[in-house]
């Protein structure tokens, strides 16, 4: 099933210390990990980075295949991102065939670009993994204020990104059932020519589009029925409590970043 291979968006409840952390600790946190993913240019960084992702990935106390299945979908990307810098002309020559010269600095900034965006992947997992949407819907609002955003505007744009995010396995879900009606209609998508791979990535896109807009309509009919009128009068179930913990991960994170940047 094509739900199989998305994990960004999928919550799965546990009992673990990654899952009670403070959402608003692990999203600040995560969201900066995985810009200082962007900022590695040595091994001794994507030694510590790997080193703390995966102690993250275990203390989730989630099986690897979840965290794998998210780099199914972009693995072209990685790929692609890979085989761009690996072609740099510039450094030491250490394999040639024609007109194509790999030197030791090309291979050097592919894998350093591999591992940024591995790395910006597999913690964007780990938050949403750990994180259930209404979860991170109010930790998104109370970032946001923190950073002196108008409360309308905080909580309209993590109510947006929620469900944006909520949405990705949904779709899929109804990809999958989408690819299975046309097969069974007779459509083929593993068609050889340009014009048949065409038409079989049309009958899917089309009633994906109608499936998605339709759901949308009933999203929005469902949060009206229910009182929804933006942030105004609105409480919460559940509320937050910073503890001990949340302080030793947000200083983890910090000193991970200062040690990638400025060492």
């Amino acid at each position: 099933m094509l739900l199989d291979n998305v994990a960004l968006g999928r919550y799965v409840e546990k009992d673990s210390l990654m899952h009670n952390l403070d959402p608003r600790g692990k999203l600040l946190g995560l969201f900066v990990l995985a810009g200082f993913a962007f900022s590695i240019n040595s091994i001794f960084d994507v030694f510590l980075m790997t080193l703390y992702t995966f102690t993250l990935m275990l203390v989730s106390k989630l099986p690897i295949r979840y965290y794998l299945k998210s780099l199914k979908s972009i693995w072209f990307i990685v790929v692609f991102a890979f085989v761009i810098q690996l072609f740099n002309s510039m450094g030491e020559v250490v394999f040639e065939f024609g007109f194509l010269k790999i030197t030791d600095q090309g291979l050097f900034n592919a894998s350093i670009i591999t591992f940024r965006i591995l790395f910006a992947i597999m913690l964007s997992s780990v938050l949403t993994l750990t994180t259930s949407p209404t979860s991170l819907a109010h930790a998104m609002e109370d970032v946001l204020r923190w950073f002196f955003v108008p409360k309308s505007f905080a909580h309209e744009l993590s109510m947006v990104m929620t469900i944006a995010i909520r949405f990705i396995p949904v779709m899929a879900s109804e990809a999958d059932r989408i690819i299975k009606a046309q097969m069974s209609r007779g459509a083929k998508f593993d068609d050889r020519k340009l014009s048949g791979k065409i038409k079989g990535v049309v009958s899917i896109i089309i009633p994906l589009l109608v499936s998605a807009l339709r759901r949308a309509e009933e999203l929005s009919i469902a949060m009206e029925a229910r009182g929804y009128s933006g942030y105004e009068g609105r409480t919460r179930f559940k509320t937050f409590n910073w503890k001990f913990k949340d302080s030793l991960f947000t200083a983890s994170f910090v000193s991970l970043g200062v040690i990638v940047i400025f060492i």
